[in-house]
């Protein structure tokens, strides 16, 4: 349906990492980092959009997550050019609940 580097891609690729890490973190009474709850491991990142039947490349996963960043809507922690964690800030939230917009993401429904 969509090539490596289409436009469109990127922006549905961004918005199921959000997605993912908003219901990962905002959802479970028990959260996944105790310590941070809105702080979310990479490999359980990986895990949910691999459920979710979308497993972007690590390259396509960095680069998302390096977007994500930029424009405030998480916090990564980086080694050796990967990221290890995300962290889902407040801009994050406004964005996957709809009171912000970006044109370069773009969220599933639902």
């Amino acid at each position: 349906m969509f090539r490596r580097g289409d436009p469109m891609r990127l922006k549905l690729l961004r918005g199921a990492v959000m997605r993912a890490i908003y219901v990962a973190v905002m959802a479970p009474e028990e959260p996944i980092n105790a310590e941070d709850p809105f702080t979310l491991p990479r490999g359980v990142l990986a895990r949910i959009l691999e459920m979710g039947g979308l497993l972007p490349s690590r390259p396509e996963l960095n680069a998302a997550v390096r977007y994500l960043s930029e424009k405030g809507y998480l916090e990564a922690t980086w080694e050796e050019g990967e990221f290890t964690r995300v962290r889902l800030t407040t801009r994050g939230v406004d964005l996957v609940e709809g009171t912000l917009r970006d044109e370069g993401v773009l969220l599933p429904r639902g």
